[in-house]
């Protein structure tokens, strides 16, 4: 993970066709004039944040590469802080993705009370403004698109919070948004300052939202 966090998602995109490139694998190419690799981010991560579970379609020549050998080849030529875990077909299309999880670490100065964060997330509306694809902006209340939180950790200047949104192509937040909200509540805790790891992310089960299982 490490400084890989702060890697663009479209930097990601590059870091991952220069490796396959260096590997040799025999990657397949879309058609047209300009000709690229075919590969898809499942759901592109906040820059800031570190995962484990990021997932990437990538399309390889039938038969000339085992899913082992892509795994090696790919750890051979990725930068350290980003690690292949594991390769396999393709089980899930990008839209099923609906939710996410995350752990966020807030750092005090001082003891941290719980109370402020209990409070933060007993309201039943937030308005905050969000961009859209189209670079205009319009109000949500982002408490609409919180579908879980719990906290699982407590340190003497330390909170640790688990966080289930909203994410995919229908509805989505980002975790900072959310953190930059709660941190204006308490002087003492700087959004800033939090540490952001994407943990699991859901999907529908057959395109159906009522049955929601982990994206592995």
């Amino acid at each position: 993970m490490g400084m890989a966090k702060f890697i663009s998602h479209l930097d990601l995109l590059r870091c991952f066709e220069r490796a396959i490139l260096r590997s040799g694998l025999p990657v397949e190419y879309s058609q047209g004039f300009n000709p690229h690799q075919k590969m898809t981010f499942a759901l592109p991560l906040p820059v800031g944040v570190t995962s484990e579970c990021e997932a990437v379609d990538i399309f390889f020549e039938d038969g000339k590469a085992t899913d082992t050998e892509i795994c090696e080849k790919l750890n051979q030529n990725l930068p350290p802080d980003i690690r292949v875990i594991k390769t396999g077909d393709v089980c899930h299309k990008a839209a099923d993705i609906v939710r996410a999880e995350y752990i966020i670490v807030l750092k005090g100065n001082g003891e941290i009370d719980e109370q402020w964060i209990k409070d933060f997330f007993a309201n039943d509306e937030i308005v905050v403004m969000k961009k859209t694809k189209k670079k205009t902006e319009k109000p949500i209340n982002i408490m609409e698109y919180i579908r879980a939180w719990e906290i699982v950790g407590k340190s003497m200047t330390t909170i640790t919070i688990k966080l289930v949104l909203d994410a995919g192509g229908e509805r989505n937040i980002k975790p900072d948004v959310v953190i930059g909200e709660l941190c204006k509540e308490n002087p003492y805790v700087s959004a800033d300052d939090a540490d952001i790891h994407r943990c699991k992310v859901f999907c529908k089960a057959d395109g159906d939202l009522g049955r929601i299982e982990v994206f592995e």
